[in-house]
């Protein structure tokens, strides 16, 4: 009897549990219903700015973000990407970048926004298993957000209705990518966000922006220093007139980083695209640790740089 009376009140615990889940999730679909900026403001809590507006409510199917540095970028795509997974139930969207511990910062950035919800959408109401994880965001409607590391191979299996690229052009093995990720949006007829700021001319991010055939891309998402300065955006002028000023010999890297614009030093040894080419988007970054610190001192009679 009393092992029955359990089962009985496991079983009630675990109705209730998902009653205010679904509860939870469909009030943070209403949100989501009144478009992805109303979503921002009302359940993430941001104010977008004007551009960042237009690119959250662009309604085509491949975009492209060249935007300088700070001016929010991830930002406004992270949120896209959340807006879409809770409007759309079941769907399942990937984030690629330069490596995989970039990739995973957006994560970090979703699982930050999803903590910050309204107190009328408990958040581990809204995720499965009821807490955040480091790779993937699972939400109660069966979406899903999961970072991929740099690899054509890991974006050819999965079938996705969406894919964030951020930071593209500074991918290596950026044509074998690009390829895989059309391939793997064929049968979804999903979407495709590419993001970054200006890097390398010999890149299918270059191409994408500047190029005919790929005028299929949603291309008016050009913002610099000047858009992105305050009140209209994040950065700051007091601090940025120091920078340019830093930079002044050096006006590329200017041109590059606040203007969005391609640029490269004529004097340079390495290239931009050499650069690119020698990364290995597989390493990851890793410290010393306290044995091998040790070693080190004591066997060879010297200390490691922190």
């Amino acid at each position: 009897m009393r092992q029955a009376r359990e089962e009985q009140r496991k079983l009630r615990n675990k109705q209730e549990a998902e009653e205010g889940s679904i509860g939870a999730f469909q009030r943070l679909k209403e949100f989501a219903g009144k478009g992805p900026v109303a979503f921002c403001k009302e359940a993430l809590g941001f104010e977008p700015t004007n551009y960042q507006a237009k690119f959250l409510n662009d309604p085509a199917q491949f975009i492209a973000q060249l935007w300088c540095r700070q001016s929010g970028k991830d930002h406004s795509a992270s949120s896209k990407l959340l807006w879409y997974a809770v409007n759309n139930d079941g769907v399942q969207l990937a984030v690629v970048g330069p490596s995989f511990r970039q990739s995973k910062l957006i994560i970090r950035k979703l699982n930050a926004f999803i903590q910050r919800l309204p107190k009328s959408v408990p958040y581990r109401e809204v995720l499965v298993g009821r807490k955040p994880l480091k790779t993937k965001v699972s939400l109660s409607n069966g979406s899903n957000i999961e970072a991929y590391p740099c690899n054509p191979d890991t974006i050819r299996g999965p079938t996705l209705h969406g894919i964030l690229a951020t930071e593209f052009n500074f991918v290596r093995d950026d044509e074998e990518l690009y390829d895989a990720i059309l391939f793997t949006l064929g049968t979804t007829n999903g979407f495709f966000i590419a993001n970054s700021t200006p890097w390398s001319r010999d890149h299918v991010f270059y191409r994408i922006c500047k190029n005919k055939e790929f005028e299929d891309f949603s291309r008016d998402h050009h913002v610099t220093w000047e858009e992105a300065l305050e009140p209209n955006g994040p950065l700051k002028r007091s601090i940025l007139e120091k920078i340019r000023k830093q930079l002044a010999n050096d006006p590329w890297r200017w041109r590059r980083e606040m203007q969005a614009e391609w640029s490269e030093d004529d004097d340079c040894w390495l290239s931009t695209s050499l650069i690119t080419d020698c990364t290995d988007s597989e390493l990851e970054i890793r410290e010393f640790g306290g044995e091998l610190r040790s070693f080190w001192a004591t066997e060879l009679g010297t200390d490691l740089p922190r």
